[in-house]
């Protein structure tokens, strides 16, 4: 079965709707394989001037940072609401997504999502243009109501993939055989292991992107010679 990666941040377990959602996607023949930031853990909470509790959004950003970075989930989903008074999971949401693709993270190439079990009321607060304009931009690929999310996230997991990515296709086919040396067709590769040389493409440096142009030249010729095409 192929495996599908879900990462979720909730300030609350949601056991009964990830077990549904494992139970769909079984039955089109896939294995869910969730991990849960539990922002509920007293390690990501401090208190404030007037000694109230509230989540610590450095020690959040500090620890999906160290973990979570450079996965390969196919999903990210968050709650909105955490029940905090200076943070949400919009604002989280942007921020990792935001991180990701200027650091150039694996985690850039999931989908991003949002839900809540009360989707009126955060309507209702990101009701001003500026805010609308930011939730546009922030391009995110569903806003899913809780009581449905098992179903949303089905659709979401098993829907063709509207963008190709030939780097990342390569980056993970590299990654099956990271400890293989590599000594020929590109000189400037030569005794790099292949998890180096994905490092360098998933990275966009200089060589790893002439590597992939490289890559594509030689494919092309190869086909042109395995058809005998005539030129």
């Amino acid at each position: 079965m192929s495996v599908t990666r879900l990462l979720y941040i909730d300030d609350n377990r949601i056991d009964s709707q990830i077990e549904n959602l494992r139970k769909k996607l079984k039955r089109s023949g896939f294995d869910l394989d969730e991990t849960f930031l539990n922002l509920n853990d007293e390690k990501f909470k401090k208190r404030d001037e007037n000694q109230r509790v509230i989540l610590d959004l450095k020690k959040i950003k500090e620890y999906i940072t160290e973990n979570y970075s450079q996965e390969n989930f196919d999903i990210v989903a968050s709650d909105y609401d955490y029940s905090d008074i200076n943070l949400d999971g919009y604002q989280l949401l942007s921020w990792i997504k935001n991180i990701s693709k200027s650091q150039k993270y694996r985690l850039r190439f999931a989908q991003f999502c949002l839900y809540s079990a009360e989707q009126d009321k955060v309507v209702e607060q990101l009701n001003s243009p500026d805010k609308i304009k930011k939730l546009v931009k922030l391009k995110i690929d569903d806003f899913i109501d809780r009581n449905n999310l098992a179903n949303d996230l089905f659709a979401l997991f098993i829907k063709p993939k509207e963008k190709y990515s030939y780097s990342k296709h390569l980056i993970d086919y590299l990654e099956k055989y990271p400890d293989l040396v590599f000594n020929n067709v590109y000189p400037k590769f030569k005794g790099k292991s292949l998890s180096e040389i994905a490092h360098e493409i998933d990275k966009d440096l200089p060589n790893g992107i002439d590597f992939q142009k490289n890559l594509v030249e030689l494919t092309i010729a190869h086909l042109v010679d395995l058809n005998k095409f005539e030129e």
